[in-house]
């Protein structure tokens, strides 16, 4: 799986408008191709995950094709693709082979 890897610096007359929208902004992103997971927190950090890179790597061009990474008073610091390496969740964790370890199970 790959993910894009989003910082922003939100001038604090702005963070309210944005943060009205992160509703809107997380559900418009599942029928995206190739979307998995993701999550957006209050101060300007977004992680979305991709099943493949080229999934992830369209969505990261388009994304600065359209302008909106970086603009008045919200600084995009940090635009990124990232092969991911592992995940976890209450139920465990999977490895990059794509094995699964149960929860308490350490490498």
């Amino acid at each position: 799986m790959w993910a894009v890897i989003g910082v922003w610096d939100i001038d604090a007359d702005q963070i309210d408008g944005l943060r009205e929208q992160l509703t809107l902004m997380a559900a418009s992103k599942i029928p995206m191709p190739g979307f998995v997971h993701g999550t957006w927190t209050r101060d300007g950090h977004m992680v979305q995950v991709y099943n493949d890179e080229l999934c992830a790597r369209r969505y990261h061009q388009d994304m600065l094709d359209q302008h909106v990474v970086d603009r008045p008073g919200v600084r995009n610091l940090v635009w990124d693709v990232a092969e991911v390496g592992a995940e976890s969740d209450a139920k465990g964790w999977t490895d990059r082979s794509g094995r699964h370890h149960p929860p308490g199970v350490l490498p």
